[in-house]
């Protein structure tokens, strides 16, 4: 049962484990955390769960005795609705993550966007910003996300509900611009947070730069998985190839050249294969 829960919850995350655990951890200590504290309140422990343990404090000597927060922090959140915002945004610009760079980028992103903010968070509070504060939340690491993402493919259209269709550069920005205008007021949040877009964009500029350098190079790539689907067309009709096979070459060509420079047709091959592959995991 809880096998078939995960394999089902890794499908609606685009089937990517670091995407389902990182979404999965942010919900789950949420969860945790909120009930914690609502149970404390209950019986009169106590107004609030103390953060000590896990979020990152702007007392330098508190953190020096507590250094893994710098780590925690980024997956902890006390408020319900501070979880569901990063968590939304999270899972959307996750799965484009996924098709424009890859899952252990994905993971690389997250990681470094969630220090970068903490680490702009812990300078503000030196310069007496945040006096006895302290950060929590995923917004600096899913930030870094965004922020490479829709400079990875900043002409992908999104069709909105009302809006319909958008491109994901606009869309990014209005996310990341009431991101940081929901700091709460909080002089140090709003660093923590630019430390976070400022990681994505330094990210997506040297990719960008890397690959006008070696424009010869990523060429030549790109004729080789080129030919190489044109070839897995053959091989497949004629049974050679299996679903997973064609499937990593066409998750290849997206690492690569991002979603948009599939094809209709490779398009449409993906979302069967994908479907298909779903429809034999269900039993």
């Amino acid at each position: 049962m809880a096998a078939d829960f995960i394999d089902r919850f890794r499908g609606i995350c685009g089937g990517s484990k670091v995407l389902a655990s990182l979404i999965g951890v942010n919900i789950v200590l949420g969860a945790v955390l909120w009930v914690v504290t609502v149970i404390l309140e209950l019986s009169h422990a106590g107004t609030s769960l103390s953060p000590i343990w896990l979020a990152l404090p702007s007392d330098f000597s508190l953190f020096l005795s507590h250094p893994w927060t710098l780590l925690t922090y980024m997956v902890t959140q006390f408020s319900l609705l501070h979880m569901l915002f990063n968590v939304l945004w999270l899972y959307w610009f996750g799965r484009l993550t996924l098709f424009s760079l890859g899952e252990r980028r994905l993971l690389v992103m997250y990681v470094a966007g969630g220090l970068a903010g903490g680490i702009a968070y812990i300078v503000a509070a030196a310069l007496g910003m945040a006096a006895g504060a302290y950060l929590c939340g995923a917004s600096s690491a899913v930030l870094a996300i965004m922020s490479v993402v829709a400079i990875a493919m900043p002409d992908y259209e999104l069709n909105l509900f009302i809006f319909g269709r958008v491109k994901l550069k606009w869309f990014a920005l209005v996310c990341i611009l009431l991101t940081l205008l929901g700091s709460g007021g909080s002089q140090a949040g709003t660093v923590a947070h630019i430390g976070g877009v400022l990681c994505g964009v330094a990210y997506g500029m040297i990719r960008k730069m890397d690959n006008v350098k070696k424009p010869v190079t990523l060429k030549n790539v790109y004729r080789k998985v080129r030919k190489k689907n044109v070839q897995a067309v053959v091989d497949a009709a004629k049974g050679r190839l299996s679903d997973h096979e064609r499937l990593d070459q066409l998750l290849d060509k997206i690492r690569l050249s991002g979603y948009p420079s599939l094809t209709d047709r490779e398009r449409a091959e993906l979302d069967a294969l994908s479907a298909r592959m779903r429809n034999q995991k269900d039993p």
